[in-house]
């Protein structure tokens, strides 16, 4: 979301390929590389919908890449960022609170069915072998170091996706602590906030 009529300077890099950030209407089309961060300026006059593409070949999902830039008014935008901010604060603060396993658990039932059913089903029994069960799951009932690295880092070569950006501490430390505890996993363990947050600071 952007507000109208405001200068605004676009940041474009990439967590993984080569992609290309391109919007017609803003003029702007810049190719996004791991490890670089590429400028670009844009100023927009009329509110709306704005739609692009990644233009850069990019693999296998290429043609799922769309992008959907909403113009506001500046009022409607200032009152979207107070919002967004409000949340980022609760967010903060949720992380630092002491949860319980339990507490967890059922956040974790709520971001599972969410984000993670439609690859790993309901019961996660999966869809194998595009989509490997987690009922019994080998990373599952092992270590939970290993298991919150593959939810944040995704897997490579498959369709295991990162997660590490899109969720944030709480959801990531919930949905990991409700799948190593549904399905008759029954690992009795829990992964908090606060072990994402010491696992992210170890990435930097």
């Amino acid at each position: 979301m952007l507000p109208v009529g405001t200068k605004v300077r676009f940041l474009i890099t990439s967590s993984d390929v080569i992609h290309s950030w391109w919007v017609p209407a803003f003029a702007v089309k810049r190719d996004a590389i791991p490890g670089f961060v590429n400028e670009a300026w844009t100023k927009v006059d009329e509110p709306g919908i704005y739609r692009g593409q990644c233009a850069e070949l990019c693999g296998k999902d290429h043609g799922f890449m769309p992008i959907v830039v909403d113009v506001k008014p500046k009022a409607e935008f200032d009152q979207w960022l107070a919002k967004r901010k409000e949340e980022a604060a609760k967010v903060k603060e949720l992380t630092s609170k002491e949860w319980t396993k339990e507490e967890l658990v059922a956040r974790g039932d709520k971001v599972y069915h969410t984000i993670c059913a439609a690859c790993h089903q309901a019961e996660g029994q999966g869809m194998p072998p595009m989509f490997p069960a987690l009922k019994g799951s080998k990373i599952v009932t092992g270590p939970k170091e290993h298991h919150l690295e593959v939810v944040f880092n995704g897997v490579p070569g498959t369709a295991m996706a990162a997660f590490g950006k899109q969720l944030n501490e709480v959801d990531l430390a919930a949905v990991i602590t409700y799948e190593r505890n549904a399905w008759g996993n029954d690992d009795g363990d829990m992964v908090t906030p606060k072990d994402v947050v010491a696992y992210k600071q170890k990435q930097q």
